[in-house]
């Protein structure tokens, strides 16, 4: 049966799997190139920078907008059931990378598949094997790139520039299947729409530090507003933790949700209709149900934040934007949300960067409140496959200048 080494772009096979070819040797390897649909085979028994040189004719070092295949595509390229397959973590920094990993997950969905660390600043995957390469065959790696790769070193695309910490002498791998690759690609891609494709990415419902996180964020809540007070917004409520402990507090919640996967899970807990596309209170999509405990109940809409500025036809005591302003958001359109408080958390940097700049530049909101609702910590995600650092969440709460706070 073959080996596999499936790559987004052909120079991945020296930059990252260059201690494969030690291993097989003595065995065929075919390469499949995602970026380029092509895949070659590099005979057993050549030495490894003769290997490596057949792709060479492969190496495109402008290309890094094809679209990429889809799983049943990769398949069709692995030449029959694979022995074994390497291939680009699904949580590697570098998202065209991880989605390709992720799609060779799905490919072989009845294989564990072994996968390169790869890139990643912000979540350090924990490797099942560390190989150092040797003297000699750091050069071949380094040779590589110099003769077929060089105009990489200089790349303005951030995603393929080949900088020093991208040409490993130690390479680094873990197995995975495809249910946890799924998890991995879900949280890499936190600000884009597949992040829903795993439940609870973010790990809400089973992380120590979420848990303590949700709880201080509910009970802020409920300090500044009472459940008579009339109903809240929770806008990007997602899988509603925060949700429902709010409804268990006996809150009249309106959770909104733009991601239809999240939405549905959403509506699910709460055994509400998760509606589709975008809408208003009362059209189409949104649902009624009752709370986790008698008394107020929980409706669910597609509506985003640029929705209920828009529309204004959701007043509300207080709109909760709880982990919810990393998407660039038009903080402009916190003056058409009709109420006159909102409650803001997020990590200390986004607040610094974004929120208190905006703050000091408009006259239509009023600190009332600052406080920690977690500090920052390190903590394991995805059974133990990786771990990160949770950055931790700030609380403001503005009222509108001139309101009481």
């Amino acid at each position: 049966m073959t080996v596999v080494i499936a790559v987004l772009h052909a120079e991945d096979v020296a930059l990252e799997f260059v201690s494969v070819l030690r291993r097989h040797a003595d065995r065929d390897i075919r390469v499949v190139v995602g970026q380029s649909a092509s895949w070659v085979t590099l005979p057993a028994g050549l030495p490894p920078r003769e290997r490596l040189e057949l792709l060479a004719p492969l190496v495109e070092p402008g290309g890094n907008t094809a679209p990429l295949p889809v799983p049943e595509e990769v398949a069709g390229r692995l030449g029959g059931p694979p022995a074994e397959v390497w291939t680009h973590s699904p949580a590697d920094h570098r998202i065209r990378r991880a989605r390709f990993g992720w799609t060779v997950s799905r490919a072989v969905p009845g294989l564990t598949v072994t996968y390169s660390v790869g890139d990643n600043p912000f979540l350090q995957t924990v490797p099942a094997e560390a190989v150092a390469l040797t003297g000699a065959e750091a050069d071949i790696k380094i040779d590589f790139i110099n003769r077929h790769a060089g105009e990489l070193l200089r790349s303005r695309v951030a995603d393929r520039l080949v900088t020093t910490d991208r040409v490993p002498v130690v390479e680094r791998f873990f197995t995975a299947d495809a249910t946890q690759a799924n998890r991995l690609y879900a949280l890499i891609s936190s600000l884009g729409d597949d992040a829903a494709l795993a439940d609870d990415p973010w790990e809400f419902g089973r992380s120590a530090y979420e848990a303590d996180r949700l709880d201080a964020t509910a009970a802020w809540v409920a300090r500044w507003c009472a459940p008579d007070d009339g109903p809240i917004v929770e806008v990007g409520a997602c899988e509603g933790e925060l949700t429902r402990r709010l409804a268990g507090k006996g809150y009249t919640l309106q959770a909104t949700e733009p991601n239809a996967g999240f939405r549905a899970r959403l509506a699910g807990r709460l055994g509400a209709d998760p509606g589709s596309g975008s809408g208003t209170a009362g059209e189409a999509g949104a649902g009624v149900v009752t709370a986790e405990r008698s008394g107020p109940g929980v409706e669910v809409s597609p509506d985003s934040l640029e929705d209920l500025a828009a529309h204004r036809s959701r007043p509300a005591a207080a709109y909760l934007l709880i982990e919810m302003l990393y998407y660039d958001q038009d903080l402009a359109l916190l003056d058409a949300l009709p109420t006159d408080r909102i409650l803001i958390a997020l990590e200390t940097g986004q607040l610094n960067d974004r929120v208190w700049p905006w703050l000091r530049r408009q006259s239509t909101w009023r600190v009332a409140e600052r406080l920690e609702l977690a500090p920052p910590t390190l903590e394991s995600v995805c059974d133990g496959l990786a771990y990160l650092r949770k950055r931790g969440s700030r609380g403001l709460v503005l009222t509108r200048s001139g309101e009481a706070g």
